[in-house]
């Protein structure tokens, strides 16, 4: 059985669990703001609730582990023909978009030290990945914390590509002015010439009287 066939039994297992214990969970939602004001449809619901919590924090828990392992054996098997780490984890039942992204989101973890780069959405991360290294950490970390992280990484995203250009437009707005400083400086230049000239003839007419 491979490692996907055991995470695929392990998940069938969970879920004919009744109940998932999670010591002191207060519930995050306001059920009667939605109309649910019957008692045992919220106990219910809440009950999906904590079962969601629960998993989600389990999942992000193995992905954790899994990015680490990755990473650790692609390491490994640095120094071996090229497609080796391909090899190694596609034998275990791993699909190569899936490694790959645990292997950004490990990388962004090890620079970060932000556990939430196992939870945010894989269109967050490949964007995120992007544009790191043209950005504030500080910008990274509130990107990643956001509600909505793909559309913050998104928005930083195009944010970036449009400034390359407000640049040149501003580096020819610049060398325009310079020319144009040129220019007159030439044109200084050219009149104290003739009036040195015309300072001279009328130096000589005035002896001529």
């Amino acid at each position: 059985m491979s490692v996907m066939d055991k995470i695929r039994a392990r998940t069938a297992e969970l879920k004919d669990k009744k109940e998932i214990e999670i010591p002191s969970y207060i519930s995050r939602i306001n059920y009667e703001e939605y109309g649910v004001m019957e008692n045992d449809l919220k106990i219910k619901l809440i009950n999906c609730e904590k079962k969601a919590v629960h998993h989600a924090s389990e999942m992000a828990k193995n992905v954790m582990e899994l990015s680490k392992v990755f990473s650790e054996a692609q390491n490994l098997l640095s120094d071996h023909n090229g497609g080796t780490f391909k090899v190694w984890f596609e034998s275990l039942g791993f699909k190569k978009d899936f490694v790959y992204m645990c292997l950004k989101r490990n990388n962004l973890f090890l620079e970060l030290d932000e556990e939430k780069v196992f939870l945010i959405p894989d269109r967050a991360i490949k964007t995120i990945s992007k544009i790191k290294d043209k950005i504030d950490f500080n910008k990274i970390l509130e990107i990643i914390n956001s509600e909505k992280p793909s559309e913050a990484a998104k928005e930083k995203e195009i944010e970036l590509s449009v400034r390359p250009t407000t640049e040149i437009e501003e580096a020819i707005i610049i060398e325009d002015s310079e020319d144009e400083i040129r220019k007159i400086e030439k044109k200084i230049a050219e009149y104290n010439r003739i009036i040195k000239e015309l300072e001279y003839e009328l130096s000589i007419l005035k002896k001529k009287k």
